[in-house]
């Protein structure tokens, strides 16, 4: 599906969004949710795959709305009039269906609130009360499936240090993807860890520093099995503000 899969002529990084938020008119009222943030500022970096899991299982447009409620069991999600009308593992399996272009992207914005894209926080029916902690069911799969990807929602977009996050995030990520691809090596581990020590240090002095000593007595393990670790953690410091 992606040509290039580093980078397009344009030279800018392959990320997955939400359909609606580049303005397409694909949510259940026939509306779209066009991020002008995303659209001016953040098309400088990035190139755009936009997909709608809710278009893709074959919702029409448009369509009854959806809402995650809580069955005692499980978390599923159904119509908001039709109860019916169960779409719990369909999305999933949307998700599940999207991974051949969802490996050669390096990050994913999505819709806040929503009940197939929402990150976090989503309206919950539990009990009769409206809770806010559930995820979109799409969005929880698709992340299931790529752990390391960098997710954000659109709502923390307005926030300049969340969004200089995210796109700092975005580049790592596809630094090490390179990195994974070019053959892993203690020596070539240690060059990526020396070039993102600056950055990794204004997030997390005392974790970076830790890393680095452990990188100085290299080859006391499998390095493809440190390197799994290794990712995690630098992927999850980088989350810090």
């Amino acid at each position: 599906m992606l040509q290039d899969r580093w980078k397009d002529e344009q030279g800018r990084v392959t990320v997955g969004i939400s359909s609606c938020l580049l303005g397409e008119e694909v949510r259940y009222d026939g509306g779209h949710k066009y991020n002008q943030i995303i659209v001016d500022t953040l098309s400088e970096y990035f190139r755009f795959v936009p997909f709608c899991p809710e278009v893709d299982i074959g919702l029409g447009i448009p369509r009854e709305p959806i809402q995650l409620i809580d069955d005692g069991d499980t978390t599923r999600c159904v119509g908001t009039k039709t109860t019916s009308l169960d779409v719990t593992e369909r999305l999933s399996s949307s998700a599940d269906s999207q991974k051949e272009w969802q490996k050669d992207i390096f990050g994913y914005i999505l819709k806040k609130g929503s009940p197939s894209c929402g990150m976090e926080q989503v309206k919950l029916l539990q009990d009769g009360r409206v809770e806010r902690f559930g995820v979109g069911v799409y969005a929880n799969r698709m992340m299931q499936n790529f752990p390391l990807l960098p997710v954000v929602e659109e709502g923390h977009l307005g926030d300049t240090a969340l969004r200089e996050s995210f796109i700092q995030r975005v580049f790592v990520y596809r630094r090490w993807e390179q990195l994974c691809q070019s053959g892993l090596s203690w020596a070539s581990l240690a060059g990526f860890h020396t070039l993102h020590q600056p950055i990794l240090m204004s997030h997390d002095q005392a974790v970076t520093l830790s890393i680095g000593y452990e990188l100085s007595e290299s080859a006391v393990t499998d390095v493809d099995v440190y390197a799994a670790g290794y990712i995690t953690r630098v992927m999850s410091i980088l989350k810090n503000p």
